[in-house]
């Protein structure tokens, strides 16, 4: 049986732990999907499930998406000329073109990466 001391400093411990404010992890995706044309396309997503955010690099810089959701089951983003939806159980990633010559919704896959060359920290 623990002593009464010991015990305290234990709650003590784990309250500790347990106080600590929640840090952000951006993660790094790899995707790729298949066009109109039969060509594929390939691109890398950043996204941090405790901001809520999810960008695309564009090879110079993050592009911010907007109406930005994340679940334990999927990422859903807006960007300028199309909807990002990524499921996060089996990496399925599915791209509709809001406007453009890109009409209609592609699918591809995502999968875990490191983060790619000359991306900026996040």
């Amino acid at each position: 049986m623990m002593r009464p001391a010991a015990m305290l400093v234990a709650v003590a411990a784990l309250a500790a732990t347990v106080a600590s404010p929640a840090r952000a992890e951006p993660r790094w995706l790899a995707c790729k999907f298949t066009d109109h044309t039969a060509t594929v396309r390939n691109f890398f997503m950043v996204f941090d499930d405790i901001r809520n955010t999810a960008a695309l690099f564009d090879g110079s810089g993050l592009i911010e998406g907007s109406s930005t959701s994340i679940t334990f089951q999927a990422l859903r983003s807006r960007f300028p000329k199309f909807t990002v939806t990524y499921n996060r159980n089996d990496g399925a990633l599915a791209i509709t073109a809001v406007e453009g010559t890109y009409g209609g919704t592609f699918n591809g896959e995502c999968r875990r990466s490191p983060p790619p060359p000359g991306a900026p920290a996040t």
